[in-house]
């Protein structure tokens, strides 16, 4: 038994992949403008199947793909971080007996699940419900297991250090959504277990990428083999196959479970296993039992390119909302009647449609304004980024979230572009300002406005108070998280279902805040006459 070359270079390029994307979420200390391996990190959040899916990316499909169909499912054993993430534990079971490291046995291939899964998977994103696809998108749950649950563990050290060392650890204390970290210590169990005990066990049986990648491996042009000459039917392979795919019996592996990670050929004591092309291979009578006849093969291959094909036009026609989801504030008993998304969103359908729930975006936001909606959106955006004011705001010139998005939930913009784009408007309650239940003055909203949407006007009382110019605000949330108000902001931001700039609202097209007639005086946006908060075209002029 001498080791394979190729193990050592899958092991290598797996873990590389694996640490960039864990320190891509992770994003020590957030300041991404020095961070040295974003640069190499950030690209391969966009080799991610069901991600590039949803961005409807026909160029990276085409390339996995490809390289599924010449050397087998390579992804799943090195691009994969939830499948690297399961070989880790599963190492960790093998050292902790050696009954452990031989636990595996062949099963038979659950059909009826991994196609069951698939097939709803490919409903579910061509109906653009991304809510539900981020339940079983591998990428997407490693994002989250890592962001929310893993790290909160380093926050939570940060926050003690925080406090016991004050301004000299420089660091303040970061608000941990405990919410989101039960939820990512779940999906660590459900997985962890499972790899425990059954290797990889969920790419097998539930994962759609896992069945979708199975069916071309099918026709892969390099594929595991068993020597019939030298096998003498020992199991040893068999009972180190994590993805139970070897069935030694019968001499045969199935190419559709294979994840290619080389362990067969480690194990095996007599040589018999190689990584060859099909060239090479003699044909074996057991191999219909495990693969199926050549035609059978075809129109499987066939039908899971239909199914692939099918999911990609996985955009909705975009279309305006005149409802929106009822939700409270979790910091205060004030209700943000109209959530508000992030900019590049394009519009709630949008995100709802793309969005894989993996927090990259989170992890990345530096005005750390952006958290995962826990009822914000309702049931179809649970675990999608929701801007959060009283967590931050959002920097005016920042546009990393739309840079390191995979999915295009949230479209890249330039900055100008950014500044542009009205995601929400702030609305001021005078009831609970500062200026007047303490006869004091502040301007604080006003001073601190980088689109100068607000200014201090003076009241009969004598006093000044803040005027929102609606036609101006972009919905930055800057102005709510820096009012001294307590315990409730006197300003807040109510969110867009649609978003807009002034570079597509076209010739002459007003645009208002509400049903009806939009009438352009001068910059931006015009008011609307009419109720509600959704957006009304009208005549009117720029200038």
């Amino acid at each position: 038994m001498k080791t394979n070359i190729f193990r050592i270079i899958r092991i290598f390029a797996a873990t590389v992949c694996f640490v960039l994307l864990a320190v891509l979420f992770i994003d020590w200390g957030r300041d991404v403008a020095v961070d040295p391996l974003r640069s190499i990190a950030a690209p391969l959040a966009r080799w991610q199947v069901v991600p590039a899916v949803m961005a409807v990316s026909v160029a990276t499909l085409v390339v996995l793909l490809v390289l599924t169909l010449l050397f087998g499912r390579i992804y799943c054993s090195v691009l994969c971080p939830l499948g690297v993430l399961q070989d880790g534990v599963n190492v960790a079971a093998k050292a902790s007996s050696k009954r452990a490291a031989a636990r595996f046995s062949y099963r038979k291939p659950r059909r009826w699940m991994r196609y069951g899964v698939l097939a709803l998977t490919a409903v579910l994103v061509a109906a653009g419900i991304g809510g539900a696809v981020a339940l079983v998108d591998p990428y997407g749950i490693f994002g989250r297991i890592i962001y929310d649950g893993l790290r909160p563990l380093a926050q939570g050290c940060n926050n003690f250090l925080a406090v016991v060392a004050g301004d000299s650890f420089a660091r303040e204390p970061i608000t941990v959504s405990w919410v989101s970290a039960a939820i990512a210590f779940v999906m660590l169990a459900v997985t962890g277990v499972s790899a425990w005990r059954g290797g990889r066990a969920y790419c097998n049986s539930f994962c759609p990428v896992g069945t979708l990648l199975g069916e071309v491996s099918r026709a892969s042009l390099f594929k595991m083999d068993i020597d019939t000459d030298k096998c003498v039917s020992c199991g040893v392979c068999e009972r180190r196959c994590k993805g139970s795919c070897i069935d030694s019996s019968s001499h045969t592996v199935d190419p559709s479970r294979c994840v290619v990670c080389f362990d067969c050929i480690d194990a095996c004591p007599h040589g018999a296993i190689s990584y060859r092309p099909v060239w090479g291979v003699a044909p074996k009578g057991a191999a219909a039992a495990n693969g199926g006849d050549v035609d059978g093969s075809r129109r499987r291959f066939l039908a899971s390119m239909a199914v692939a094909a099918a999911s990609l036009p996985a955009v909705r026609a975009q279309t305006l909302q005149a409802s929106f989801a009822t939700v409270a504030r979790v910091k205060e008993p004030f209700a943000r009647r109209h959530p508000v998304a992030p900019a590049g969103a394009v519009s709630l359908d949008h995100l709802h449609a793309k969005c894989t729930s993996c927090h990259l975006c989170v992890s990345k936001c530096p005005g750390h304004v952006l958290q995962p909606a826990v009822a914000e959106y309702g049931l179809e955006g649970v675990m999608h980024p929701v801007m959060r004011f009283d967590k931050g705001y959002c920097l005016y010139e920042c546009t990393l979230c739309g840079e390191v998005c995979p999915s295009g939930a949230i479209l890249p913009l330039d900055a100008e572009r950014k500044k542009e784009t009205f995601i929400g408007h702030a609305v001021f309650n005078k009831r609970l300002c500062v200026v007047h239940t303490d006869d004091v003055e502040c301007g604080n909203c006003a001073d601190h406005c980088p689109a100068e949407a607000i200014r201090m006007v003076p009241a009969a009382d004598g006093r000044s108070y803040p005027e929102v110019e609606r036609e101006l605000c972009i919905g930055c949330g800057r102005c709510e998280y820096v009012c001294p108000a307590s315990p409730i902001s006197a300003i807040h931001v109510e969110g867009y279902a649609v978003h807009d700039d002034l570079t597509s609202c076209g010739d002459g097209g007003g645009y208002g805040h509400g049903r009806g007639n939009g009438l352009h005086e001068g910059r931006g946006h015009g008011n609307g006459h009419g109720n509600g908060h959704g957006y009304g075209r009208g005549a009117g002029r720029r200038e």
